[in-house]
């Protein structure tokens, strides 16, 4: 299965446990987060790797619609998190 399939797969199952909207297509998210998650796999061992996963968090999430900003309410945060999980984990698994 590719990058962008298993984040499709993610996404989809994230949406039916909490019922997040989306603005955008779960097919459309994924093959983003998976350019996105290759983008950073070429600066995984450099420094400020976190903060870039954060902003790349943020980049998908405003594609999807999602609040990333203090307001942002507990399902958003939760879809936040595996976003930025599942950003990270396949940008070092490429390095």
């Amino acid at each position: 299965m590719s990058t962008k399939d298993e984040f499709k797969a993610l996404i989809e199952a994230a949406v039916a446990e909490t019922g997040v909207k989306l603005k955008e297509a779960p097919a459309k998210l994924a093959a983003y987060m998976a350019e996105r998650a290759t983008h950073l796999s070429t600066i995984s061992s450099e420094p400020g790797f976190d903060q870039a996963v954060r902003a790349e968090r943020n980049n998908v999430a405003l594609r999807a619609g999602i609040a990333a900003h203090d307001m942002a309410s507990s399902v958003d945060y939760q879809f936040l998190g595996l976003i930025q999980g599942a950003l990270r984990m396949v940008a070092v698994a490429e390095e």
